[in-house]
């Protein structure tokens, strides 16, 4: 009897110390186990992503990407509005008194539309005080003669009547900028570089510059300052996705100078130097 007690009291201890350890395992178990469908899941989350459908719903819920940059500026010289415009004394008084002049153009393209940032110089203003607007313009591909109108001038003082007076106007189109001058009933120039044509009502097109590096490529500049390659021979980043071009038409008196920045360019010129980035050096010693 005096045996049976402690042997009972020692079985009732490795009874409990089993038990304890039997909840012990049982929740270390049971968190394994969450963590291996965890794991499972977000394997089956990643051989879900090469679905297409997928990746469309995955692009069309991101933000939309700013894809290219383009800075423009424009000079119009005398020449231009003396013998292009033809403007006399009185008109010319009165767009340098009243006129809004362009200063520079900034258009930023992204997937969905165009965001136009105009700079000019008010009216009246004896200092470069610049006033800054934004336009947004979301083009129709299936509507070809749809214009944005991101700067206007008007070329004479208003008559009494309901007539719309002479003007210039800068447009922004789909894929293109044009400056373009709606004139009176007269015989004025077009485009000295083939690029004008009279339309309809007068509307003469002075140039089209368009909005797409392979086009632009005949109007090429090399940057003052900027190398295009590097001393290996091969392109600098700055120049495989930054660009400026350039023209000067002295018969008209226009001058403008283009620079781009192409964002989709600039992608795939930092994936191209991971990918080839130089192995590791290795010491022999």
């Amino acid at each position: 009897m005096d045996i049976l007690w402690p042997a009972m009291g020692i079985v009732i201890i490795v009874a409990f110390v089993f038990y304890v350890l039997a909840r012990h395992w049982q929740s270390v178990l049971r968190q394994q186990s969450w963590t291996l469908r965890q794991l499972a899941q977000r394997v089956r989350n990643l051989e879900e992503m090469a679905d297409p459908e997928l990746r469309r719903r995955l692009g069309e819920a991101a933000p939309l990407p700013l894809e290219q940059v383009f800075t423009l500026s424009l000079r119009l010289s005398d020449r231009f509005w003396r013998d292009t415009l033809r403007l006399n004394d009185v008109n010319r008084q009165f767009i340098r008194d009243f006129g809004s002049f362009l200063g520079s153009l900034k258009l930023e393209r992204w997937r969905s539309h165009i965001v136009a940032t105009v700079s000019e110089i008010p009216p009246g203003q004896k200092a470069a005080v610049w006033h800054t607007r934004t336009l947004d313009f979301y083009p129709d591909s299936a509507a070809t003669g749809e214009s944005l109108t991101l700067w206007e001038l008007a070329l004479a003082r208003p008559g009494h009547s309901a007539e719309r007076p002479p003007s210039l106007e800068l447009l922004l189109r789909h894929n293109a900028l044009d400056l373009c001058a709606h004139l009176d009933s007269q015989d004025h120039p077009s485009s000295g570089h083939g690029r004008g044509k009279a339309a309809s009502h007068q509307e003469i097109l002075y140039f089209h510059l368009p909005l797409d590096p392979a086009r632009l490529e005949e109007f090429r500049a090399e940057e003052a300052g900027e190398e295009a390659f590097d001393g290996e021979g091969a392109p600098a980043p700055g120049s495989f996705w930054q660009a400026c071009y350039a023209h000067a038409d002295e018969a008209l008196g226009i001058e403008w100078h283009l620079r781009l920045r192409d964002l989709n360019r600039k992608a795939e010129w930092e994936r191209w130097k991971i990918l080839d980035s130089g192995a590791a050096p290795i010491n022999i010693e």
